[in-house]
């Protein structure tokens, strides 16, 4: 069971095409073509990630934002429903951006919502866009959000990547040519970013493998990477040498270190950054795995290339354990995706020569079967008038008849089609 996910994923490489396994999302760009005045941007929210930071970057590109008052960004709570109705008028004339975060914690205003959406995007502004976000429910009985708002709306969820490939990229997409140039010592500064990213690769999807990963699961995120690149810009640029000792500090304690609160892990933690921020990497001889050496001096494509050559297949080397450590894992998640298979099967069984039918269909066509062997109904009526004497055996055996075809009854039949079959059970168990 442990392997089957790599052997899944082969499958679908072979049968499908390398593109339907990769991780790397699709550029929010793309998505924003597709909106419209009467189509919102639902993002349901993940852990560790943040969607407001797409939209405003898309925004300033588009210049769109706070400081020229046509960017709107209100987070939903205690009496800010009123705000966020005329914030949504204002822009619908004018075409500006609105942002609603966390509708989920407005359910009693949800309904107006959905018709303030409705009202607004009738002879809008060509320019103007809604923008929502919400948790996901919990289960499908706790699901709040009004129908019609999900079907008008593009939904997008940007949940955390999976596997150390996967989970560089992500980290590496956070920054891009005019980041890696901006600094003064600029191959010290691409060097110890690129270990930055692969330190926060590890540690995120270091929380998959559960008690052996981590003591307890901790919310790092993007935006703890791209602090730690600010703070890294910052040192670099007030010192003379590279302060090994104060980034590893301020990364593994401060930045990182301010989610963890088991003693253990921060140690873990430290261990790690001690282990791919030294002085050795200047140079080209430092290795961030076994079979990854950290790489050369390049521009911002280059590492990405390096990282789909040079970085080995996934296993559990990559996080400095045991390659025992993914068992369990891998069963498990072995077991959810089968399970997850299982249930998204046609709830109907199928019939003959092909055709499918219902449950209720292939009930009646059992008893139809029982029906056509069983033999010719006795005649009550004529048995009753052949009783010269009813003595107590002969009570009894009624008695015992007709709590067979009560029972038989109450068996056979669904509780949920109290009607389905009566006049045929009555017939059988009549004639029984």
């Amino acid at each position: 069971p442990d392997r089957m996910i790599y052997a899944v994923q082969e499958f679908v490489i072979e049968k499908l095409g390398q593109r339907y396994i990769s991780n790397k999302s699709v550029p929010f760009a793309e998505s924003f073509e597709e909106s419209g005045p009467s189509t919102p941007i639902f993002f349901i929210l993940s852990p560790g990630v943040n969607p407001l930071k797409d939209v405003e970057a898309l925004g300033k590109t588009m210049n769109y934002t706070v400081t020229n008052k046509n960017f709107h960004n209100i987070s939903l709570g205690q009496g800010q429903e009123v705000v966020a109705e005329k914030a949504m008028e204002k822009a619908s004339r004018a075409g500006h951006w609105v942002v609603l975060q966390n509708i989920h914690l407005v359910k009693s205003w949800l309904p107006a919502l959905e018709k303030k959406i409705e009202e607004m995007s009738e002879g809008a502004n060509a320019n103007y866009r809604l923008f929502l976000s919400a948790d996901p429910a919990s289960s499908p009985a706790n699901h709040i959000i009004p129908q019609s708002i999900l079907e008008t709306a593009i939904k997008i969820t940007n949940e955390p990547p999976t596997g150390i490939l996967a989970n560089i990229h992500k980290a590496l997409d956070n920054f891009n040519q005019d980041t890696l140039e901006m600094c003064s010592k600029e191959a010290e500064f691409k060097s110890i970013l690129f270990s930055l990213c692969y330190f926060h690769a590890v540690v995120a999807e270091r929380r998959k493998f559960g008690p052996q990963g981590w003591n307890k699961i901790y919310p790092f995120n993007t935006g703890d990477l791209v602090i730690s690149s600010n703070v890294l810009y910052n040192y670099l640029e007030a010192n003379n040498r590279v302060p090994w000792e104060d980034l590893r500090y301020l990364f593994g304690e401060i930045m990182y270190g301010g989610h963890i609160t088991d003693d253990w892990d921060r140690r873990l933690c430290k261990v790690y950054l001690e282990e791919f921020m030294k002085p050795e990497q200047l140079d080209g001889e430092l290795m961030l795995a076994p079979g990854f050496q950290i790489p050369p001096n390049c521009d911002y494509n280059g590492y990405h290339k390096y990282i789909d050559t040079q970085l080995p297949t996934e296993s559990p080397h990559l996080y400095g354990l045991h390659p025992n450590a993914e068992i369990g894992f891998l069963t498990e998640t072995s077991e959810q995706l089968f399970k997850t298979v299982f249930e998204l099967q046609p709830r109907d069984t199928g019939g003959g020569e092909g055709q499918v039918t219902t449950r209720e269909e292939k009930v009646k066509t059992i008893v139809d079967d029982i029906v056509d062997k069983i033999p010719d109904q006795f005649n009550m009526a004529d048995i009753m008038a052949r009783i010269e004497e009813r003595t107590p055996y002969i009570v009894v055996a009624f008695q015992v008849k007709q709590k067979r075809i009560e029972y038989f009854f109450s068996l056979t039949i669904p509780s949920s089609q109290p009607s389905m079959t009566q006049s045929m059970i009555i017939q059988y168990s009549c004639s029984s």
